[in-house]
């Protein structure tokens, strides 16, 4: 270990900062706009208002230009085709952890589960990372700070943000929370920590395009930049997590909110505690505020332009710091549950969170403290391996007749209605879920389920509670799902079974004696079947598991 200093500095985006130094640095960064299209970027518009373009972005129809003076861009902003034009912004740096806060959030555990981060893209938006640093790979990058083709970092920070995500785990320094992540260098951040909205803006560009997992900014702005939340929307959109820093303005008092990128919907916001699981001294908060993580007294990789060699390593802090830690755990659900989109990950982690503050979401805490994987992972985060229904639940979603539920859970316990229970058959025997010969009164056109309802009734598949009314909302019973089941797949009885509470008088007798002759449905110990109690999600997998081919 080289070097061990302490930063206290925090990433921020100012609009109109007058630093000389920012001055200097950005030069004639600064006297670009970026103009955003209602459509389609209009090129011809751009070549007649004598527009120098410097970057596109392709993901919002947007690009950054020079324009010739103060009159064009006037001008330009009547135009119709414009939806509107923006200054560009300066940006410049600040701060980071990783010893103590690894084991806060019980990194070690999910580590020793396997979880580290494996195949997940994280892009790093910052000031760099320095590749050659013995503690960390660099699977590759991009700069977007001017006169600057390398993507290598001269400040620090960048590289410290990296270490907490993807320190290695071998013999030297730190480890990471995700050591075996892809780090992508995405430099928007010069040596001395300044840079502009442009190249943040083009920094998720080049993310996006690159299709990565997770982007982490460790920077904030005080500006509601409308570029900045067109282009994150569209990342998130995109499929990808984006964590940023909540802000270190705490002790001004001038913020009620977290500051952006943060405060973006499409952004999680992560505050910074100390050793004690308070929120630090310097963290803002506000409804905004999604996560906490470690931010003080942070040990990671750094860079150090006096030292002769590259190992260095610094403590920092700071809600840039506390960051990474949220990126590199969602690093670790990621690996554990591919399956799940980035909104269903996102409410995958907040619920394992641990509850910090007042009980429940607050404006302090957030969700609570991010909480890296603590069991092995079943397919859905409230699943159980090795359960009696593990295999149907997994075979019937390999068919891809069922997926999770928005917030990423599966529910076994929970029933499902009519409407579920057909399109979950529809999906199983590939009906037509186009299908608009509409016969019940009560199922909205516009229904999930409707085309799959739609079709079964033609096959004679399935009945109306009457003649023009389904309830499709109603949740659905063993019996009736049996009745479909022996419809659907032509089930013949052999009558071998005999459960005590399936009389032959009853409707739905033939259907479960056929069902359970093809070995479809299960009883319960006792010897009874069970028939008028809904059926859960777990047993209806395992109905239809055992029939799909």
């Amino acid at each position: 270990m080289k070097k061990l200093s302490v930063l206290a500095i925090s990433i921020l985006l100012f609009s109109g900062w007058s630093s000389s130094d920012a001055s200097a640095e950005a030069g004639d960064a600064l006297d670009r706009v970026i103009i955003s299209f209602k459509e389609e970027i209009d090129y011809k518009l751009l070549k007649e208002m004598g527009a120098d373009i410097h970057e596109e972005f392709d993901a919002i129809s947007a690009v950054s230009v020079t324009l010739p003076d103060e009159t064009t861009i006037q001008a330009a902003s009547h135009d119709s085709s414009i939806e509107y034009i923006e200054e560009n912004s300066v940006v410049r740096a600040a701060a980071q952890t990783t010893t103590w806060g690894y084991r806060t959030i019980k990194a070690n555990t999910a580590t020793s589960l396997g979880y580290t981060g494996k195949g997940v893209k994280i892009a790093i938006i910052d000031s760099g990372i320095n590749s050659k640093h013995p503690d960390l790979k660099v699977a590759g990058g991009v700069s977007k700070v001017a006169n600057s083709s390398a993507f290598t970092d001269g400040n620090g920070h960048g590289t410290h943000v990296a270490g907490v995500i993807g320190a290695q785990n071998n013999s030297i320094g730190i480890v990471g929370v995700a050591p075996d992540s892809q780090l992508y260098s995405v430099k928007v951040l010069s040596a001395n920590g300044i840079g502009t909205l442009e190249g943040v803006v083009a920094g998720i560009q080049w993310a996006i395009d690159q299709k990565v997992d997770i982007i982490n900014m460790s920077l904030t702005t005080v500006n509601n930049d409308q570029t900045l939340r067109d282009i994150t929307k569209k990342a998130y959109e995109a499929g990808i997590l984006i964590v940023a820093a909540s802000g270190n303005e705490r002790e001004s008092g001038l913020y009620s909110d977290v500051l952006y990128p943060a405060r973006f919907p499409s952004v999680i916001a992560v505050g910074s505690v100390s050793q004690l699981n308070k929120l630090s001294y310097f963290s803002n908060y506000g409804a905004s505020q999604e996560l906490v993580a470690p931010g003080e007294n942070i040990l990671s990789s750094f860079v150090d332009s006096l030292s002769t060699s590259q190992d260095d390593y610094a403590i920092s802090e700071g809600t840039s710091v506390a960051s990474p830690f949220a990126a590199g755990t969602f690093a670790q659900y990621m690996e554990a549950y591919p399956h799940l989109s980035n909104k269903q990950l996102r409410e995958t982690v907040k619920r394992a969170a641990t509850d910090l503050g007042a009980k429940g979401r607050d404006n302090q805490y957030g969700n609570g403290l991010i909480k890296s994987l603590q069991t092995k992972a079943a397919l859905f985060p409230d699943l159980k391996n090795d359960f009696w229904y593990s295999e149907p639940i997994k075979n019937i979603f390999d068919r891809q007749i069922i997926t999770g539920l928005p917030d990423g859970t599966y529910r076994p316990n929970a029933t499902i209605t009519r409407a579920e229970a057909v399109t979950m058959l529809g999906r199983a025997l590939k009906l037509d879920k186009t299908n608009k010969n509409h016969k019940f009164s009560d199922v909205s056109k516009d229904s999930f389920a409707a085309g799959y309802i739609n079709s079964a009734y033609d096959l004679g598949y399935i009945q109306g509670v009457s003649a023009t009314k389904f309830r499709p909302n109603d949740p659905i019973k063993r019996g009736d799902m049996a009745l479909i089941l022996q419809a659907a797949y032509k089930l013949k009885s052999t009558q071998q079974a005999n459960f005590k509470d399936v009389p032959k008088s009853m409707y739905y007798y033939d259907a479960i004696q056929a069902a359970f002759s093809n070995n479809a449905v299960t009883g319960y110990n006792d010897n009874t079947f069970r028939p008028q109690n809904p059926i859960t999600r777990a047993e209806n997998a395992q109905f239809l598991s055992k029939l799909v081919k």
